[in-house]
């Protein structure tokens, strides 16, 4: 069995990508309820801008991991 390093990182970034992805809907069901609940907002306006700023960072990295031409 080979070990392809390349293959093994877009792999992870994959994980992370859907790990993050998955918190992000968490968040925004708390959003909804907290909306639906009246109640403040404002941290979880917070998170919600960091964790996709942490998507984007992620997926541009998983981009660049994927898509980019393979070193020869």
């Amino acid at each position: 069995m080979s070990y392809d390093p390349r293959a093994h990182e877009i792999q992870n970034l994959a994980d992370e990508l859907i790990e993050i992805s998955l918190t992000q809907i968490a968040d925004l069901r708390e959003y909804a309820q907290a909306t639906a609940a009246s109640e403040g907002t404002v941290n979880l306006e917070r998170t919600l801008r960091r964790r996709e700023m942490q998507r984007a960072e992620l997926y541009l990295k998983f981009e660049k991991a994927a898509f980019s031409p393979q070193a020869k």
